[in-house]
C-alpha cells in the first residue's frame, strides 16, 4: 500500500513538474510574440526557450537532490544553481546588443530575455501568480511605451547619400534634416573623381520619424544622385 501511495505521489510530483515547466515556455512564447512583432531577432522561440530552461534549472535546483539529503551531513543549496541563472542569462542578453558608432541596439530585447528568465525561475519554484503576473506588466508595459512613448525616444541611423559636387549641396541637405529635427550626429565627406561628393551621415531622430521621410526629402532635392540605407 505505502509503495502504491508513493508512485502514485511521484506521478504527481512529475506532473506538476512538467505543468511548471509548460506554464514557463508558455509565457515565454507570449513575451517573445511582442518582440518578434517588431522583427527582433530574439523572438517566441527564444524567449520560449529562455523561459523553460531557467524553469528546468530551478525545479533541478529546489528538488533535484532530495535523494542525497537521506545521508547524514550531506547538505544542498537550493539557491545555488538558480543563482548561476542570472549570470549565464546576461551572457546571452549580451549577444543581442549591437554598438555601431552613436548607435546602441538590442539593450530592452537583452532586458527582456533576462527579465524572462526571471519568469521561468519564479514559475519552477511554484510561484504561478508571480511568474504570470510579471510577464503580463512585460507585455503590456511593453506595448504602452513603444505606443506612447516612442515619439520621445531618440534613435541613431546611418546612410550613405552622393550628392554633386556643386556649391551648397551639403548646406541645403543639412538644412532639410533640420527641418524634420533631425540631428546630424555625424558626417564624413569624400570627394570623388566623377564631381560627386559621398557622405556617410549618422543621425539621431525621433522614431515617429521613418526612413522613408527622409527617403522623400532625398527625393525632392536634385543635387543628391543616390541613398543608400
Amino acid at each position: 500500500m505505502a509503495e502504491i501511495f508513493e508512485y502514485f505521489y511521484q506521478e504527481f510530483i512529475v506532473e506538476t513538474y512538467i505543468l511548471r515547466m509548460l506554464c514557463a515556455s508558455l509565457c515565454g512564447a507570449f513575451i517573445g510574440l511582442e518582440r518578434s512583432r517588431r522583427q527582433k531577432d530574439a523572438g517566441i522561440r527564444t524567449h520560449m526557450i529562455v523561459a523553460l530552461g531557467a524553469a528546468l534549472i530551478m525545479i533541478v535546483s529546489k528538488y533535484g537532490f532530495f535523494d542525497l539529503l537521506q545521508y547524514e551531513g550531506l547538505r544542498a543549496d537550493a539557491s545555488r544553481i538558480a543563482s548561476n541563472v542570472v549570470t549565464g542569462v546576461g551572457f546571452l542578453g549580451a549577444g543581442v546588443i549591437f554598438v555601431r558608432d552613436v548607435s546602441i541596439k538590442g539593450l530592452t530585447t537583452a532586458a527582456g530575455i533576462w527579465t524572462t528568465a526571471g519568469v521561468g525561475l519564479a514559475i519552477g519554484a511554484g510561484m504561478y501568480p508571480l511568474g504570470i503576473a510579471a510577464s503580463i506588466i512585460m507585455i503590456i508595459s511593453q506595448l504602452i511605451l513603444h505606443h506612447y512613448f516612442s515619439r520621445l525616444e531618440k534613435t541613431a541611423n546611418e546612410f550613405v547619400v552622393v550628392v554633386t559636387d556643386s556649391k551648397g549641396a551639403v548646406k541645403n541637405f543639412k538644412e532639410k534634416l533640420s527641418e524634420k529635427n533631425i540631428t546630424i550626429e555625424k558626417c564624413n565627406i569624400r570627394r570623388n573623381k566623377d564631381a560627386t561628393l559621398t557622405l556617410d551621415v549618422t543621425v539621431k531622430k525621433s522614431r515617429a520619424i521613418s526612413m522613408d521621410e527622409i527617403m522623400l526629402l532625398v527625393e525632392q532635392d536634385d543635387s543628391i544622385i543616390s541613398f543608400e540605407i
